[in-house]
């Protein structure tokens, strides 16, 4: 995070996650990012049809 804001100078850094992986969510958590949408059946995976979970951090939070 301190590479993307101070180095790259970006104002958003945003990852995605699959809400059966509790484990990545809740990592995402710990580095501040805040839970911006569950985007459903959006992604394909192995001919299966998954949901997307979307956080995201700002510079200022």
């Amino acid at each position: 995070m301190a590479f993307g804001f101070d180095v790259l100078h970006l104002h958003r850094i945003q990852a995605a996650c699959d809400p059966h992986n509790p484990g990545s969510a809740c990592v995402l958590e710990k580095l501040g990012m805040t839970l911006e949408g569950h985007l459903r059946r959006d992604t394909r995976i192995r001919g299966e049809w998954r949901d997307t979970l979307v956080y995201a951090v700002l510079e200022d939070d």
